[in-house]
């Protein structure tokens, strides 16, 4: 690229040229543009010592262009095309969109939106792949290396990660008929711990939004030692079956009260969170969910039709409140 050649180029001079060219009429091309015709005159005086070309010749109807202006128009045409283009909004057809998404997100937070969003993919957006992983303790790097959106449980975010606040989502007790506390419509948390509990997905158990909940918990004596801490909903079933207390949302309680229904698992029930647990809880028991993304998708306008859906079918979700 010739820079110093490059830097001659004043897109006002092209833009003058192809009128010019069009109305075959400096005075003509003076009106349309806007200006008078002693400076049109100039910038056509600036072309041809540019392009080293008298680049028209008057005849008795007006200015005819000579072959190195026709071979000029041809290649400034598309060029002045594209510059226009540059300041025009970005359109897609989502119908042809052909990307891939990815998706970090804790799967109680997944289950929220996952089925609504794979159907309208495979009907409105079939050409788009998804991929989706547990959001983890690089999940703000992950974004910064090129994943598209993370849900998390969190109330704020790093300033280059741009967010939406979709909700806020209730806690819930999670027990079998096989747990001590089975047959109580409620209970407090001293009754609760102690006894063996579950948490499923400690990551969001420790987030930022439960970390002031449990020092409030410590400091009045309660210290929430889980027995099992995992990630798997598998392993989390297993525990509850066997009479853990699974702590956890209350999408999962209706997801564990669903396979209870549906495949003789074992019978569940889904208590409120302990009194005293939610009277600690600067959230009282209704902790905030947002979608995250780099700055750099912000105004990317297929981007932003991805994270809306996904926003919309969230916060359509049983599950989720909108307050």
């Amino acid at each position: 690229m010739q820079i110093d050649d490059l830097l001659k180029l004043d897109i006002k001079l092209l833009v003058s040229f192809e009128v010019i060219l069009e109305e075959c009429s400096v005075s003509r091309a003076a009106e349309r543009l806007g200006v008078t015709q002693p400076a049109l005159s100039k910038s056509l005086q600036r072309l041809r010592e540019l392009f080293k070309d008298p680049l028209f010749t008057r005849q008795a109807y007006g200015l005819s262009p000579t072959s190195r202006a026709y071979e000029l128009h041809e290649q400034i045409t598309p060029i002045l095309g594209s510059m226009s283009n540059l300041l025009q909004p970005s359109h897609f057809d989502q119908g042809t969109l052909k990307r891939r998404f990815s998706i970090k997100a804790d799967e109680e937070l997944l289950l929220t939106f996952i089925e609504p969003l794979l159907a309208m993919l495979h009907y409105q957006a079939p050409n788009i792949r998804l991929t989706s992983s547990n959001w983890s303790d690089d999940g703000y790097d992950d974004l910064v290396n090129g994943v598209d959106l993370g849900i998390i449980n969190a109330e704020s975010t790093p300033n280059n990660i741009r967010s939406k606040m979709v909700g806020s989502m209730d806690g819930c007790v999670i027990l079998s008929e096989a747990h001590p506390l089975y047959y109580k419509d409620e209970v407090t948390l001293k009754e609760l711990l102690e006894h063996k509990i579950v948490v499923f997905n400690i990551r969001n158990f420790q987030s930022a939004t439960t970390s002031v909940t449990i020092e409030k918990l410590e400091q009045l004596g309660y210290v929430i030692e889980p027995k099992i801490e995992t990630d798997s909903i598998a392993v989390t079933a297993e525990a509850v079956k066997r009479g853990m207390a699974l702590i956890g949302s209350a999408q999962l309680g209706d997801l564990f009260q669903n396979i209870s229904c549906r495949d003789n698992y074992t019978s569940i029930k889904v208590l409120p969170l302990p009194a005293d647990a939610v009277e600690a809880d600067p959230y009282h028991g209704r902790h905030p969910v947002q979608i995250c993304w780099h700055e750099r998708y912000d105004k990317d306008p297929a981007h932003r039709w991805f994270r809306e859906q996904i926003a919309t079918f969230m916060q359509s979700s049983p599950w989720v409140h909108n307050e």
